[in-house]
């Protein structure tokens, strides 16, 4: 028998030593999924309403609608939406805005990524998503809007955080991973 094999101090050190490896090798992948991961953009539009307090046309449905494109996604990418808010000047939590209804939708999945009043509100809104529950763009994808019933002439801030995905994974090879995923070649 080996020294190794009896001695109860190097087993124990052994041990010690492979899960001090198990742990580090864990880390260093999490490290390189994190280093991954897209950094957000954080697009502002602000849209006004007309005299009749309607944007894109509305809901009417007499009139054509005209939905007003407040992003559109690259085509060299998806778009997940993880996080949206919605204000208006001069509304604040404890004077909201509660009239009208607001739609914003993706234009070739028809995907409702929100419908508001959201509890009562229109404005402020602040809507947040998980990574992978947010609201997915396909490339070249336009999100759309359409509100009526607004106070005439009634301007809303939309603040998103969107991440662009290119479908690289922790286990994306280093060489197909691209420089826009933060690790360089």
């Amino acid at each position: 028998m080996t020294d190794t094999q009896t001695n109860p101090v190097v087993n124990l050190i052994q041990d010690a030593v492979e899960s001090l490896g198990k742990v580090l090798f864990r880390q260093q992948k999490d490290l390189i999924t994190h280093l991954r991961q897209p950094t957000p953009i954080n697009p502002t539009f602000v849209v006004q309403a007309d005299a009749n307090g309607v944007i894109g046309g509305g809901f009417n449905p007499t009139v054509l609608p005209s939905p007003v494109t407040l992003f559109q996604c690259p085509m060299s990418h998806e778009a997940w939406v993880n996080r949206i808010s919605i204000r208006s000047p001069g509304r604040t939590p404890t004077s909201p805005l509660t009239q009208g209804q607001v739609l914003v939708t993706g234009t070739t999945t028809d995907e409702v990524i929100f419908f508001l009043p959201l509890a009562g509100q229109v404005a402020p809104v602040l809507i947040t998503e998980g990574r992978l529950s947010a609201a997915q763009l396909n490339p070249g994808e336009k999100m759309i809007l359409i509100a009526d019933g607004l106070p005439a002439n009634t301007a809303l801030r939309f603040d998103f955080q969107i991440v662009l995905v290119t479908g690289v994974s922790e286990y994306t090879p280093r060489s197909q991973s691209g420089p826009d995923q933060g690790i360089l070649d």
